[in-house]
């Protein structure tokens, strides 16, 4: 066995990693399928059988979640510590509000793994002297050390040392610097000390600079890597980014093949081990405190809870379900205290695997009503269909979360006696629309710019399936499209009729599984035909389209009734 090393672990799941920043906010988190435990249980046995240490970086967020599996950690030997990866770190922060994040995430990890915390990392390339500033407050807080430098080129002119394990002085205070390695070529640094460099360089470059930093220093090697990269199970997201796929999904299989290698060649020790220190358990009193969650009272009287449905049309999702599961339980939680919430699914025709998990999650619910079309008709039709078997105040939302389902509250608030509808609206000057392919937002912002001029309605967004409706007003209006462009005819017919349309600013993002059904030269062309018809019966003064009256035979035909609600005045 050669000497030894320094091994960190960022404790993070899949839906963490840093090329989906920007695209998957904290918000969101609860609402993924969680692996941690699994891969935490696959890291721990591989560094039991070569006998190696490791220190684990854990936000608050995950130390809140997973405190069973920070103790386990702890009682095999290894470290804990804390990450501020995940929020603003001290290249951007004024020290006092500094201090006060790292005091908030020390308490929160501290309390999960019941050891004191000794070390800190905000991993980033870009840190240069002016930012170390944030190294004293470390300090002055108490912790040993800091893992946040990862030099890239020239970071630190005159300050060769810096690339090295080294000691800051702050008056009586000081603190272990531990920067992740880099390999010195041209006068230049290049990282290369785990985690996404191990899957992008070339992998006998990779091995050529630990062999050469093993023979060349005595510092010791600091490497990392990221619990989801022993995950080649990990669910995929869809991220509509070549360079996010690349960074996060590339060549995923070979860090453990790397990683098994240099666990037979090293061994490797916990940062807090190098140190020749412990972690202390912290007294009874605080690492047995319970924690306190915030709890809502649902058992309110029957006659203060506004019934409610929400519909979901569901085509081919079987990569969606369990996020939107987990997506409607937030819901859920939000609307409870002053909405009896009824949830209705409608499998549009699905080719896949998507009814048998609608059924398996959701069939035995007393709360859910699931349906199904015997062959694909469209999302306006799927939504047409639940409005059909739906409460007074129905909600449609998209199975693929794009926007928000929360955002349901402040428009189920918009919804008063003189209002028909209320429709999410990311084209308002208040809205805003994230990672979406530029070409679709063009497409749908042009189309909406489109139906505002044809219909004459002060509207920004008409294509939006996120919508609050009065079902009175909503079934008296069946769209002649039943796929894509039967959401913006509702949208215009309402208009067209007089009745009262209120937008809610929200924000519309990229779906995170899955993928669009949409076809998009016949999208086009759709759009365009509508249009016409909304401008004829606008100036020929003729109602837009059909009514009530019209025969709904085919939809029924077309139905499977799984489940039915068992609860009294369904459609109250």
């Amino acid at each position: 066995m050669s000497r030894t090393h320094i091994l960190t672990v960022a404790l993070e799941d899949y839906f963490h990693g840093p090329a989906f920043r920007g695209l998957i906010g904290e918000k969101s988190w609860g609402r993924f399928e969680t692996r941690y435990e699994k891969s935490a249980l696959s890291a721990l046995n591989s560094l039991a059988r070569s006998g190696s240490f490791a220190t684990f970086f854990v936000g608050p967020w995950l130390a809140r979640k997973c405190p069973d599996v920070l103790r386990e950690i702890v009682r095999q030997g290894h470290e804990i510590a804390l990450s501020g990866d995940r929020g603003p770190g001290f290249r951007t922060l004024a020290p006092a509000d500094f201090r006060d994040l790292v005091r908030r995430g020390r308490d929160a990890v501290e309390q999960s793994c019941g050891h004191e915390v000794l070390g800190y990392r905000r991993s980033d390339v870009l840190l240069r002297s002016r930012h170390l500033a944030g190294l004293q407050v470390l300090a002055d807080e108490g912790f040993l050390y800091d893992s946040s430098l990862s030099p890239l080129a020239v970071p630190f002119p005159g300050e060769p040392w810096r690339r090295f394990v080294h000691r800051h002085e702050f008056g009586s205070r000081s603190i272990w610097e531990f920067p992740l390695s880099s390999q010195s070529f041209a006068g230049l640094l290049i990282p290369f000390a785990g985690g996404n460099y191990f899957r992008q360089y070339p992998e006998a470059a990779v091995r050529w600079f630990i062999r050469h930093w093993d023979a060349s220093f005595e510092h010791p090697l600091v490497l990392y890597f990221r619990l989801w990269d022993l995950d080649p199970a990990q669910p995929r997201i869809q991220t509509g980014s070549r360079l996010r796929d690349l960074r996060h999904y590339r060549n995923g299989d070979r860090i453990l093949r790397i990683l098994t290698d240099l666990f037979e060649a090293y061994r490797f020790d916990s940062i807090a081990g190098s140190l020749q220190c412990a972690q202390q358990p912290l007294g009874e009193s605080v690492a047995s405190m319970p924690r306190v969650t915030a709890r809502i009272d649902s058992a309110r009287p029957e006659a203060l809870s506004t019934p409610v449905s929400v519909i979901i049309p569901c085509f081919n999702e079987e990569a969606t379900i369990q996020y939107l599961s987990r997506s409607l339980e937030e819901l859920r939680a939000e609307l409870e205290p002053d909405y009896d919430i009824q949830f209705i699914f409608v499998d549009d025709g699905s080719s896949d695997t998507t009814w048998q998990k609608l059924t398996d999650v959701f069939g035995r619910r007393s709360d859910c009503l699931l349906l199904r079309h015997d062959r694909n008709r469209g999302v306006a039709a799927a939504v047409y269909t639940g409005l059909c078997n739906s409460r007074e105040v129905a909600c449609s939302m998209d199975c693929d979360c794009s926007y928000d389902p929360r955002e349901l509250k402040p428009m189920l608030a918009l919804l008063t006696s003189d209002v028909d509808l209320v429709t999410a609206s990311p084209y308002h000057p208040e809205g805003r629309v994230a990672n979406v392919p530029a070409w679709r937002v063009a497409l749908s912002r042009g189309a909406s710019w489109l139906y505002q001029c044809v219909t004459g309605a002060p509207i920004y967004t008409f294509t939006s399936c996120l919508r609050v409706y009065r079902r009175s007003a909503a079934i008296a209006c069946e769209p002649v499209n039943p796929g894509f462009l039967g959401v913006a005819e509702l949208a215009g017919r309402f208009a067209l009729s007089g009745k009262t349309i209120v937008e809610h600013p929200a924000t519309l993002e990229v779906r995170l599984f899955g993928f669009s059904k949409m076809k998009v030269v016949r999208t086009i062309g759709g759009h365009l035909r509508l249009l016409a018809g909304l401008a004829r019966s606008r100036f020929s003064r003729r109602p837009p389209g059909p009514t009530i009256a019209s025969d709904h035979k085919e939809v029924q035909d077309n139905l499977t009734i799984a489940t039915e609600i068992k609860t009294p005045g369904l459609n109250s």
